[in-house]
């Protein structure tokens, strides 16, 4: 038995205050598919439902959320008010419910004494932000063997924290074409062969992320110099904002030329949440944020996602993320989503493979 507790959003005056989380689900949809009839079946809903939803939401917002084309085959788009709203939900789902996870670990422990008597022991990931990791804790999830508080943090972050034992996995994301001497020491202070075990889980894109259609003419990192361009980035500490800083140092951009540098957002998702709102022109992520959001995407770089396993781990709890990283379910998965490729998840790679030697 745990606690858990959900984000929901309001309307105040509204009959029926709770927004549907269904109507999020086909705006997202409709931003995607472009059709009101193949959004409702990937949200899950029927068509009826679906227009139910928009009509009863329109109504309370006395504005229209969708508009739907006339003739053969009905394509729809989102309103600029169904757009905002659209974003609103995942901003604010990407900016806090990695904090709501933190307190539910937090209150989850305090109580389990009381709770949980006799409970399994919990074993905790903390990993950088990325879809492979985060499908990954959901099949775990499903396994009642085990017990496991997932945690998002920067790569380093979470290295440091493997180190001190305050989790058992680590997961992290290294430039395969970046490595050198000065991006490979700071990964190979926290973690050594004789305490840890490297499993891949995927390899993707990392590239500048902007708008549709590119108003700015963005293609290469010192057109984020421009005056007229504004920039959002990645917090301290995490793997894209090391990759980023060590490309700028690369080709010769100063950061404080950059409008923008010091905002920061703490997953691809929020960055790429951010543009699409208009709030920011451009921002330095992965591809697969970028096709979530319908935003333009110059690729830059490959990294390697990798967890780091403590040797002490739970054998059986090893088997299973082998299992499930191998298995065709989770790479048939990953390999859907834009700049993903999940062909070898679940092999070891050794550290001089890595990292190169020291």
């Amino acid at each position: 038995m745990q606690i858990d507790f959900k984000l929901h959003m309001q309307l105040h005056g509204a009959k029926q205050p709770e927004i549907d989380p269904g109507l999020f689900r086909i705006l997202a949809a409709v931003q995607k598919q472009g059709t009101l009839k193949n959004s409702a079946i990937s949200a899950g809903l029927s068509y009826r439902h679906a227009w139910g939803l928009i009509k009863k939401w329109e109504q309370e917002f006395r504005a229209p959320l969708l508009i739907l084309e006339r003739g053969r085959g009905r394509g729809a788009k989102l309103t600029e008010l169904g757009e905002k709203l659209m974003w609103a939900e995942q901003y604010l789902h990407e900016q806090l419910q990695s904090k709501l996870d933190l307190l539910r670990a937090e209150l989850n422990d305090s109580l389990a004494i009381f709770i949980r008597p006799g409970d399994r022991p919990k074993t905790r990931i903390f990993a950088s932000h990325g879809m492979a990791i985060t499908y990954l804790f959901e099949l775990l999830q499903d396994d009642n063997r085990f017990d496991i508080d997932f945690q998002i943090h920067g790569s380093l972050d979470s290295l440091r924290n493997l180190n001190s034992g305050h989790c058992q996995i680590a997961g992290f994301h290294l430039p395969l074409q970046l490595v050198g001497e000065i991006i490979a020491p700071q990964y190979r202070h926290w973690i050594t062969p004789n305490r840890h075990l490297l499993l891949k889980v995927a390899v993707r894109q990392q590239g500048l992320l902007v708008k549709k259609g590119n108003p700015k003419g963005i293609t290469t990192l010192p057109d984020l110099t421009k005056r007229s361009v504004r920039f959002i980035n990645r917090q301290r500490n995490s793997g894209t904002r090391t990759i980023l800083d060590q490309l700028l140092l690369k080709e010769g951009v100063n950061a404080k030329n950059i409008n923008g540098y010091a905002n920061e957002e703490f997953t691809h998702v929020a960055v790429a949440a951010i543009i699409a709102s208009g709030a920011a022109d451009a921002g330095f992520g992965i591809a697969a944020a970028a096709e979530q959001f319908n935003l333009d995407f110059i690729p830059y770089l490959q990294e390697a996602y990798v967890l780091a396993l403590d040797m002490g781990l739970n054998p059986m709890l090893q088997a299973a993320i082998r299992k499930q990283l191998q298995s065709a379910k989770f790479r048939d998965h990953i390999n859907t989503l834009a700049g993903y490729n999940a062909s070898e998840a679940g092999q070891e790679i050794s550290f001089q493979e890595l990292l190169g030697e020291a």
